[in-house]
Order: structure tokens, then C-alpha cells, then sequence
């Protein structure tokens, strides 16, 4: 494909996201925007965070990896920045990411996260963007269906606690960076999801600048539906619930479109995350209809990833993939629906009508 055809597409979430869309557009991942969520506080991550007093540094770490450009032998380099450390002697570094290091280190040298990262994507030859979706050191908490309030991504993700009411930042008040603004208003696609929604999707909705730039973007806003409910997080939720909270979340923006897949995956498949409390999502017509009924165009597909060799052995909870070239396949025929109709223009309350330029 023509790169001067190839969207401009910004990412919101972590690993999982970004993944999905890089795998889908190798060839044009310079044409990608990662903005990645800063409130993990868990293992490597949480010690650094304690450490230097700095913003979640893993999703970033794990990004940058993944759009860098580093082949034959300077691929050790990126290695290297993924490499934990498993001492035998201390458990002062167990687990702990090289590239979690190297970051702090480069903010130090510069005097900030923003441009420690800059300066590792330099260093590890990225093609496309990686931002922080805030530089701001904060908490993510949740307030519970029975009232307690947890403090922290490790507590508000924990596996048997009471359901989630809302979740919100320990800083509300914590603000974007312009280049995550600049970002989203100059995208052709925004694609949040699939992966953690509580902890890696929302965190980034919460940051104040964000929910205004996406009511503000001319791009369409995508949400790419997890095709499990997450233990400890989503449990219960249907896809409907999902795009519900997505939502509430976007305040006066409004998803444009949202990727299901509507074909029940095998059941080997099924029953393997289900012995990990994760149940498999496939939603029934009166959901559709009334995700319809919000506005939103659902795109029904067989986006399950092909090839399924088993569950895989991850830091974090497993979850069923989606395909790469399905999603792609997807995205570019809602881009190109997009590039057709030039009658979109700003709404007066923020949310985008059909009408003449």
C-alpha cells in the first residue's frame, strides 16, 4: 500500500493495544502515535516509581520495544532494554527491567521524563511516537460497589475484591502534555483498546486534556472491543457494558465506531481462559441495537487471532487475541469511508454532526 495513503493513527493503552495496531501496520508504523498510560505500580515499575519519584515507566519501556527499528547485531540493544534482572543472592532486583533503568537514567540526564524517553527512542531507533499520556507522578483508585476505596493499579486490578463503581486519578487535577493534544487532534484514527480496561485504557481517559482533545478531533475515535471480560476488573460486564463505561469516560466526546466480534471462538479456546475466571464476550442483538442507538456504527466481525497455540505465560493476566490483518483490514475501510466524507464538522456541544463545510 502507497504510505501517503496510510492513516495517521494514535494508540490509548498499553502493550496490548499498541501491539495489535503495529503488527497491522509494520510497514507504516511511523505513521503511529503511542500514548501510553503512566500508573502502573507494580513490580519493576513500582520500584522505580518509589525509587525516583517518577511516572509508571513499563508501558512506555515495553512501546518504545516495540516500535524500535534495531536489526542484526544492534538488535542486542533492544534485548538488553527488555532484559529483568532474576538475582539470586537479592530480591532487590527481581524483575526488573533494564529499560525501566535506562529510562530513569535518562531522565536524570536530561532533567525529565518527557525527554528521557525522547532520548531512549532515539537510542533504540524508533519508527513512530511514543508519548506519556501525562508526566504527572499519580495513583490510579478505584471506589468499590461496597464502599472501600483502593488505592493503587495493583489493588484496584486484585483478582476477588468487590466490583468497581468508578475509578479516578489520585491527582484529578493532572494535566496532558501538548503533544499528546497535538497528537489526537491530527489523527485520522484514534483506537482505544483492546487490553486492561480498568487499569490501562481508562487511566488515560481520566488525565484532564484528554476527553476535551478527543471531542475536539476530527478523527474518527475507534474502540476495539477486549474479547474477554478481565478477573478482578470487568468481571460480569457484557460488550455493551464495556462501551457504556467507555462512554461515561469520554464524557462529551463519542466513539465512532466499535470493532466486535460476533463469531464464538472454539471451544478449546473458551474453556482455557475460562479456568483463569475469563469469559469469552460475544454480544447478543439487543446489544447491538443499542449500541446502534447511541450513534456508534458496531463493525461485526471474526476478529479472533488465528493460529492459537494455547495460553501464554505472561506477567499479567493471558487474554484471547485479536488478528492483526482483520483489525487492519477494519480500520482502513472506516478510514477510507472517512477520507470520502468531508461533511464532517464540529457540533456545537462538542460532538460531531453531519452537515455541510
Amino acid at each position: 500500500m502507497n504510505r501517503k495513503k496510510s492513516p495517521n493513527i494514535v494508540t490509548i493503552g498499553s502493550k496490548s493495544s499498541v501491539s495489535l495496531i503495529v503488527q497491522g501496520f509494520a510497514r507504516q508504523k511511523e505513521n503511529i502515535t503511542a500514548i501510553c498510560p503512566t500508573t502502573d505500580s507494580g513490580s519493576s515499575t513500582g520500584v522505580i516509581r518509589k525509587n525516583f519519584s517518577l511516572p509508571a515507566p513499563g508501558d512506555v519501556r515495553a512501546i518504545i520495544s516495540l516500535f524500535s527499528d534495531l536489526k542484526g547485531k544492534d538488535a542486542l540493544l533492544k534485548k538488553l532494554f527488555e532484559y529483568r534482572f532474576q538475582p539470586e543472592a537479592s530480591k532487590d532486583l527481581e524483575g526488573m527491567a533494564l529499560g525501566n533503568l535506562m529510562i530513569a537514567a535518562l531522565s536524570g540526564m536530561t532533567g525529565s521524563f518527557e525527554k528521557g524517553i525522547e532520548s531512549a527512542s532515539r537510542l533504540l531507533k524508533i519508527r513512530g511516537k511514543v508519548l506519556p499520556v501525562t508526566l504527572a507522578n499519580t495513583e490510579l483508585c478505584a471506589e468499590l460497589m461496597d464502599g472501600r476505596v483502593m488505592s493503587g493499579e495493583m489493588e484496584v486490578r486484585r483478582v476477588g475484591k468487590a466490583a468497581i463503581r468508578r475509578v479516578f486519578l489520585l491527582d484529578e487535577g493532572c494535566n496532558t502534555t501538548p503533544a499528546c493534544k497535538r497528537a489526537i487532534q491530527s489523527a485520522d484514527l484514534i483506537c482505544l483498546g483492546p487490553g486492561c480496561f480498568y487499569t490501562s485504557i481508562i487511566p488515560c481517559l481520566l488525565v484532564r486534556g484528554i476527553a476535551d482533545a478527543l471531542t475536539r478531533t476530527r478523527g474518527k475515535i475507534v474502540y476495539i472491543c477486549n474479547h474477554t471480560t478481565t478477573p478482578g476488573q470487568t468481571d460480569g460486564f457484557t460488550v455493551l457494558r464495556h462501551i457504556e463505561e467507555i462512554q461515561r469516560y469520554l464524557k462529551k466526546a463519542s466513539l465512532d465506531y466499535c470493532l466486535i466480534t460476533d463469531r464464538m471462538a472454539p471451544p478449546e479456546m473458551v474453556r482455557a481462559y475460562q479456568q483463569e475466571r475469563a469469559s469469552f464476550l460475544t454480544p447478543a442483538p439487543e446489544e447491538i441495537t443499542r449500541i446502534k442507538g447511541m450513534g456508534i456504527n458496531a463493525v461485526l466481525g471474526d476478529f479472533i487471532e488465528r493460529g492459537w497455540k494455547g495460553k501464554r505465560s505472561l506477567h499479567k493476566v493471558d487474554t484471547i487475541r485479536h488478528d492483526p490483518m482483520m483489525v487492519r483490514k477494519a480500520l482502513m475501510k472506516i478510514y477510507e469511508e472517512g477520507v470520502k466524507d468531508r461533511r464532517v464538522i464540529i457540533g456545537s456541544k462538542g460532538r460531531r454532526v453531519n452537515g455541510k463545510c
